[in-house]
This record gives structure tokens, C-alpha cells and sequence, in this order.
């Protein structure tokens, strides 16, 4: 997340940040532990191996506040319960109401064939890990829980998303006429801003992985879409050849 200064100039707010490490010396969140403590984050690095004395050590690094962000390194693991044990944890300290920190985990190829995995967070990366894009990825994590208004409201530059009533609308609140598929994948890449997606992966997490249609229907789907939107969002839906398609954060 990011602010100006009195000149004018970006700078970074400080946020509370977890990284989670099942070998708690070395790996790659290592250097990413010291570019994120260099940006001005409170960072504390654990493997959450000692229950509550770990949590307790946490508390008192980040002063009695939770973590605004959990960076999980799941480089040498494949345990998918292993961040539902973390966000356990964490709950236990700071109660079920605590709100949700954004998630970015260090996967591989192998974990992505495991649905769980995808499940559990907000964003990925994969080989070769740089601090440089954990940095980057964190930032978009935190300018994604910026433009939720609330839990049940995400908004999309000149549209707005009623998250519990399923519901797109415009900005003089007139509900547009998307299709509940239309809807999904608007909701998917909205929540997913910045990355893009191949048809197959789309398929995958919007239509479910039983869906036998072709990938042409994520075409199809996008075409219509982009129609119905308002402008702004609609130029923020791009299409990158050999990639995917994906929904822009404003001003990029």
C-alpha cells in the first residue's frame, strides 16, 4: 500500500507482515524477509512450529496487532493444510473476527495441481522467486483490500460489485445484465487484479474443473462481458496473446 508524501512522492505504509517458513534458516523467503524489512514493513519470520509461544513471540513483534499480510513459504513443503494451521493459530491470538491478512504464497509447478493450494490464497508466485516481485505482489495484495469497500462490496473503477447479492452495478447503481457466468468471471479476475490467466486456468476456477466445453467459451465469455461494462472497466479487461486475459488495476 502506498501514500504520498508532503513532496509529492510515493512511499510505502508500514504493514505488519508474517512470513511463514516450515525451515525457518535459510530458503528463498530469506532475502524477500530483508527487502520487505528494508521497505519499511514490520516483518517476523517463524515456522509456527511452537504453537502458542511462536504466537505470542509474534504479538509482541507486531505490538498486539495481527498480520496484515502472510507470506507463506511453501517452497519445500506440500502439506496443504499448512496454512489453514497458520490462520488457526492466528485466530486463537486475536479471536475469529480478526480480519483475513493477504495471503502470497512461494509455490511451485507441482503445487498448482493441487486445487487446495489455490484455494487457500491470494496470490502465487512461482520460480525463480525475486524480492523485487514479492514486493510488487504485496503491493497489489494491499491495493486489492483498499478498494473493498466492505465484505460484501469490491470496487472496480467505474462498477461495483455486491459480493452478497451477486450483483454488478455502475456508478448511478443500475445493475448491469450479466449472466451469473458473466458475473463469476467478472467477480474471479476482479478479485485477482493484475494477473492474468490462461483459458484453461479459467475454465478451471470459474466453470469448475467437470466443465467439457472447449476453451473458446472463455472467449466468448470475455466478448460479452466487455460489452456490458462500463468504460473504464471494460479498457481495464485485457486480452495479452500467449498469455490470457486478466483486469488491471487502474493506472497501469
Amino acid at each position: 500500500m502506498t501514500r504520498l508524501d508532503f513532496q509529492g512522492k510515493p512511499t510505502r505504509i508500514m504493514q505488519n507482515i508474517l512470513v511463514y517458513a516450515p525451515m525457518e534458516l535459510g530458503g528463498p523467503s530469506t532475502p524477500i524477509a530483508e527487502v520487505l524489512t528494508e521497505a519499511g514493513h514490520i516483518v517476523f519470520r517463524s515456522s509456527m512450529d511452537r504453537g502458542t509461544d511462536a504466537v505470542d513471540a509474534l504479538c509482541r513483534a507486531f505490538e498486539g496487532r495481527p498480520p496484515d499480510v502472510l507470506l507463506a513459504d511453501l517452497s519445500t513443503t506440500y502439506d496443504c493444510l499448512a496454512i489453514r494451521h497458520v490462520m488457526r493459530l492466528l485466530q486463537q491470538a486475536w479471536g475469529d473476527d480478526m480480519p483475513r491478512p493477504a495471503c502470497l504464497a512461494l509455490l511451485d509447478s507441482r503445487h498448482l495441481a493441487q486445487p487446495d493450494w489455490l484455494a487457500a490464497v491470494d496470490d502465487f508466485i512461482l520460480p525463480p522467486y525475486t524480492p523485487r516481485e514479492a514486493l510488487s505482489r504485496i503491493d497489489l495484495l494491499l491495493f486489492r483490500k483498499r478498494h473493498v469497500l466492505s465484505g460484501d462490496t469490491l470496487s472496480l473503477a467505474d462498477l461495483t460489485l455486491d459480493l452478497a447479492g451477486g450483483r454488478a452495478m455502475d456508478p448511478d447503481g443500475r445493475v448491469l445484465p450479466l449472466t451469473p457466468r458473466e458475473y463469476d468471471l467478472l467477480r474471479f479476475l476482479g478479485t485477482h487484479r493484475g494477473k492474468f490467466f490462461a483459458r484453461d486456468r479459467l475454465l478451471d476456477m470459474v466453470w469448475g474443473v467437470d466443465f467439457d466445453g472447449g476453451e473458446r467459451t472463455v472467449d466468448i465469455h470475455i466478448r460479452r462481458l466487455r460489452a456490458k461494462l462500463p468504460p473504464i472497466t471494460a479498457s481495464l479487461l485485457e486480452t495479452r496473446r500467449g498469455v490470457g486475459y486478466g483486469l488491471l488495476p487502474p493506472g497501469l
